[in-house]
């Protein structure tokens, strides 16, 4: 048979995510150093964004609302994203004797926008709210961490057991297993405290949150015109908003968000579209920059068909992939290739850790006849999403490095997609990208490929790797980089996906701005940005 690419296509409609959760993770500018301060600054900030699914803390799960709700909320920790520890947010400082049960001190001036004083009681309704299966809550998952959410997913408990006010300033959170990462887990929008306010109506709530962070809303969200958010006067934090004002102006086609930069209609813009990428430079001068990323394309494998469940098959798939001409050749060099699971700007970070991920076509062509390879392949990815030349290439290179025959293609809207994939009917390898809610190694790791995880859609399960990631996760933050590195092992020597690349953030500002950073989601820190005139 002669080697062919077939293309079957569910769907041609546009507009799907491409990924699960897309984000980047950035740095400096060049035009300060992070850590910097705050400057004093003032004036308004007209930014990019789209238009978010949603602007309430529980529901919201993509950039697009979440670059709203970090300024409208605080929660009991942030992120120094220099070092990625968790640091002081309502909750001026915690304690635990055991990974177990921890104490959060809460800072006794914080308000809501409102005037509402801010107590634990506030957390405490906020996360039971949540985590509450009758309120339909997206975020509600990550709080399986918590003692007594197994009963209250079930419907035989009513609040959380593990969340409790011992006093108008102290929080006690008990955990259902040891979990060291929980201060940075806290930081995350889906644990913001919420307002009495919120629960008398909370349709109107979600329009218009009133939170407790450095900026407040300015009228209601403008569907698909507009989010405006004046400075909070009366934010106790340490680092108050730089802009008196953010106004984030809501596009559907990035590529006219990138023109009106161009034409001074806009001052920022943090992703860039491909086309423009080559060209930055030149359009913007110093006035641009493109920043590393947590943010993982792969081709995950589905393991549950016989013809991937030898790890060999796997190995020689990875192997047969030159992913750096890919990048060069159609991304424009724009991508980094990925030799691990845990993005290199983690402190757990390794840059080549993968020997499966270095291309070596011959090596992989000996394997893939080993183990008695497959000779058709189907390729799986969501459509609309700009993957179509890549996957094509991809499969050009398995059909020349591994004599694979014939590869054919699906491709689905992404609501459908993952229907597909969580129905566990995928035939072949299949796209998909995962990013750092939160910058930890257990957020990288353990959503994706713990044998219980509902976002494992590979039917890989270890109880190795389990047990690892369990160990990891008991060891005290500052000691468990080691024990998540050996929790990777596993995977980079049983490649239940394929690793392909981590994004680079491309982020491009008018004149009228200086002090651009990007944090680990890909979004900018506008609160630190110098409004120049």
């Amino acid at each position: 048979m002669s080697n062919r690419i077939t293309v079957r296509s569910a769907s041609v409609a546009v507009g799907a995510a491409a990924a699960l959760v897309l984000a980047s993770c950035g740095g400096d500018n060049g035009n300060g150093e992070n850590g910097d301060e705050t400057a004093e600054g003032g004036g308004t900030l007209r930014a990019y964004n789209c238009e978010p699914q949603s602007i309430d803390p529980g529901t919201s799960t993509e950039v697009c609302g979440a670059a709203v709700l970090e300024q409208v909320f605080t929660g009991l920790t942030e992120i120094d994203y220099d070092t990625f520890e968790a640091v002081p947010g309502v909750a001026e400082e915690w304690e635990t004797e055991d990974n177990v049960t921890w104490t959060f001190h809460l800072g006794e001036d914080w308000t809501f926008h409102n005037g509402e004083e801010l107590t634990a009681q506030n957390f405490v309704d906020a996360f039971n709210f949540t985590a509450d299966p009758e309120n339909a809550q997206p975020n509600a998952d990550y709080y399986d961490f918590f003692a007594g959410y197994e009963e209250l997913a079930a419907g035989e408990a009513e609040e959380l057991a593990g969340v409790r006010a011992v006093d108008d300033y102290t929080l006690e959170l008990e955990l259902a297993e040891p979990f060291g990462q929980l201060p940075a887990l806290l930081s995350l929008v889906g644990f913001s405290p919420l307002p009495e306010a919120a629960f008398e109506d909370f349709d109107s709530f979600a329009q218009a949150p009133i939170g407790n962070g450095r900026y407040q809303m300015d009228g209601e969200w403008e569907h698909d015109v507009a989010i405006n958010l004046e400075r909070y006067e009366d934010w106790p934090g340490e680092d108050p908003g730089s802009p008196d004002r953010i106004e984030w102006v809501i596009y559907s086609d990035v590529s006219t968000a990138y023109q009106d930069v161009q034409a001074g209609n806009i001052d920022l813009l943090y992703n860039a579209p491909p086309e423009n990428i080559p060209v930055m430079e030149q359009d913007f001068g110093d006035n641009q920059d493109s920043f590393e990323t947590g943010t993982l394309t792969f081709l995950g494998i589905p393991t549950y068909q016989d013809e991937f469940s030898d790890p060999q098959i796997r190995q020689a798939l990875s192997m047969a992939i030159d992913r750096q001409e890919i990048i060069d050749n159609i991304f424009d060099g724009s991508l980094t290739v990925a030799g691990s699971f845990l993005p290199p700007v983690l402190p757990e970070g390794r840059e080549d850790a993968c020997d499966f991920c270095e291309f070596d076509p011959d090596t992989a062509a000996d394997l893939y006849e080993q183990a008695n390879g497959p000779s058709e392949l189907t390729i799986y990815f969501n459509s609309g999403a700009g993957h179509e030349d890549w996957t094509e290439a991809v499969a050009n290179q398995w059909m020349a490095n591994l004599g694979v025959d014939d590869v054919t293609f699906e491709s689905l809207e992404f609501a459908q997609y993952l229907d597909l994939l969580e129905e566990g009917d995928i035939a072949g390898p299949y796209r998909l990208g995962w990013t750092l809610s939160y910058p930890s190694a257990q957020e990288s790791l353990e959503p994706m490929y713990h044998s219980q995880a509902s976002r494992n859609y590979t039917g890989w399960g270890s109880d190795e790797f389990d047990e690892r990631i369990a160990a990891a996760n008991a060891a005290d933050a500052d000691e468990a980089v080691e024990a998540y590195q050996e929790a990777e092992d596993v995977l980079l020597e049983e490649l239940p996906v394929l690793p392909l690349w981590f994004e680079d953030q491309h982020v491009v500002w008018s004149e009228n701005i200086d002090n651009v950073h990007v944090t680990s989601r890909g979004l900018p820190q506008v609160e630190r940005v110098e409004v120049l005139d």
